[in-house]
């Protein structure tokens, strides 16, 4: 459902106060106190104006209820600026911008997500900070800090989104902020994008450093793109990057994930070589083409023999190819080559995802038996493994014996695996028990509660529709003084939209922008999409509702 569709079923709810109005009444009225009445009787101006945008005496009306802008909270204000923007009445979104800025303390980051996502979207760079420079003056921040504020805590979809913005054209970056959106894009395997931002930054003159062209190779070699990790190798080569067990690890990864396993199987052999033949000096500068510079490069003493059967192991492991994988750590162990814990956690990892879960449970039970490494580390990877797949009473299982063998399990790890395992299978009271023991101290084993904890169980709660204790137990968290986060507050107000619950969801929503829990107005408008708009137990109730009056 759009926008406009959700104007509508509001509008029809008509009071006598929009029919004052729109007689344009020379006196404003009383300032509304409630903000959906207040939402009610704009949203029918704005259905109004979106069938004609010169109505003159629906812009009078606009004018006399946005005179009362002050009385706004932020869910509302951010809401109305929305509206606005797509009627494309930006003198007024720039009043509404500036009344929001004055009276309340909302994040200057927020607050430009609003001009550059919202309000000029359509526009460049330049023309977003032109924009910004004339309502925020002295202007604390621009484009540049923007985008490294992103790059920390924007999804993949923020990060993308500000990079499609800044290829657009204008000004730039500064350096910094050229290379921290770089290397987040490379976070979030988008290679490709991050290739364009790459090419405008060296258009502008700046230079890129050694690690951020590692992150580049880094990402194709996740992606399997194994075309262009080679280019960027070759760049690394030239730029005399000294080549070392990271960069043979990713080209590992990178053949297995692409499937050339020949390749690979080639390439830990020429790790393995103590004779590798040596490339040097000016040599470096011609490698071949035709054939992948990797396999043209020194390798002698670069990776030490027990890295090299790890980073190929897990390779294999991330590609599902068990059985080989299961073959070289029986010649590791022959060669007395004892590997990592991680090493085996990625065995088991990969056994459990591949739906062989009593083949996981079998090798744990075999490594803690020879007693080579340490069982307990591995028995965590299990625990959550078996979690995942919803085998909760075998977790349980290996967590008493590991408790009862004198070994140690990370208390607060282990205990969130399992109670997402309960709430997974629908084991509510086994769930609540658990989350019980770790409130009352940790007793049996178990880890104090932390924010993931509450994250599960809020979670939990609304998705078996007992959106009151999800409540209850959120607000029991703010009253302790306990952290809450943006994932939280939209857990509660989607929890609460689900359950015809507008007013309390949109308190919260006011909330979570005021207190900085929301990131961006792009996660504000996918927050309200899909649960005001989009939601069709919200709509049904508001249409419900409205038509009764």
């Amino acid at each position: 459902m759009k926008l406009s569709s959700f104007c509508h079923i509001l509008s029809r709810r008509q009071l006598s106060f929009t029919s004052t109005l729109f007689a344009a009444t020379p006196s404003p009225p009383p300032p509304p106190p409630d903000q959906f009445l207040y939402l009610t009787d704009l949203f029918s101006i704005f259905t109004a104006l979106s069938n004609n945008p010169r109505n003159y005496k629906a812009l009078t009306s606009l004018d006399s209820l946005l005179n009362q802008a002050r009385h706004l909270d932020a869910a509302t204000s951010v809401l109305v600026i929305h509206a606005l923007s797509q009627l494309n009445k930006l003198q007024r979104t720039k009043s509404l911008l500036f009344n929001l800025r004055s009276q309340t303390n909302l994040s200057p980051y927020f607050l430009y997500s609003i001009v550059i996502d919202c309000v000029v979207k359509p526009g460049t760079v330049d023309e977003v900070e032109a924009f910004w420079a004339d309502i925020f003056r002295p202007s604390t921040i621009d484009i540049s800090d923007y985008v490294i504020y992103i790059c920390k805590f924007g999804d993949a979809d923020d990060i993308r989104n500000v990079s499609q913005r800044i290829l657009i054209g204008g000004s730039g970056l500064r350096q910094q902020s050229y290379v921290g959106l770089i290397g987040a894009l490379c976070r979030e395997n988008e290679g490709g994008l991050a290739m364009k931002v790459l090419r405008q930054m060296k258009s502008r003159g700046l230079q890129c450093d050694d690690i951020t062209y590692f992150l580049l190779f880094r990402c194709f070699c996740r992606r399997g793109d194994l075309d262009e990790a080679d280019l960027i190798l070759r760049k690394m080569v030239r730029r005399r990057y000294r080549i070392d067990v990271c960069v043979y690890g990713s080209f590992i990864h990178g053949l297995c994930k692409s499937g050339k396993f020949r390749e690979a199987g080639k390439l830990f052999r020429k790790l393995l070589k103590k004779d590798c033949f040596k490339v040097d000096g000016a040599e470096l500068l011609l490698l071949k083409e035709g054939r992948r510079a990797i396999f043209q490069l020194n390798c002698e003493g670069v990776v030490p023999e027990v890295m090299a059967y790890e980073m190929y192991f897990r390779s294999l492991c991330s590609a599902g190819k068990l059985d080989e994988a299961e073959v070289l750590l029986k010649k590791m162990m022959k060669r007395r080559t004892v590997p990592e814990i991680c090493v085996h956690g990625s065995f088991v990892k990969g056994l459990c995802r591949a739906g062989r879960e009593v083949d996981a449970m079998r090798f744990f039970y075999v490594e803690r038996k020879k007693g080579l490494i340490q069982v307990d580390q591995l028995a965590g990877f299990v625990i959550k493994e078996l979690c995942r797949k919803g085998k909760v009473d075998d977790a349980v299982r290996i967590f008493d014996e590991t408790l009862e063998n004198g070994g140690f399990v990370n208390p607060s790890d282990a205990s969130n695996c399992l109670l997402a395992g309960y709430w997974a299978v629908g084991r509510v009271g086994e769930a609540e028990r658990l989350f019980g023991s770790m409130m009352s101290g940790g007793g049996g084993g178990f880890g104090r509660p932390d924010l993931l904890t509450y994250i599960t169980m809020v979670s939990g709660y609304c998705n078996q529709g007992n959106v009151s204790k999800a409540v209850s137990l959120f607000g029991e968290m703010e009253n302790g003084n306990i952290p809450v986060n943006g994932r939280l507050y939209e857990i509660i107000v989607k929890g609460l939209c689900d359950d015809g619950r507008p007013k309390e969801a949109h308190m919260h929503l006011n909330e979570m922008i005021k207190n900085g829990h929301l990131i961006s107005f792009r996660r504000w408008k996918t927050l309200f999409y899909s649960t005001f708009v989009g939601n069709k137990t919200m709509v049904s109730h508001l249409d419900s509702e409205f038509g009764r009056q």
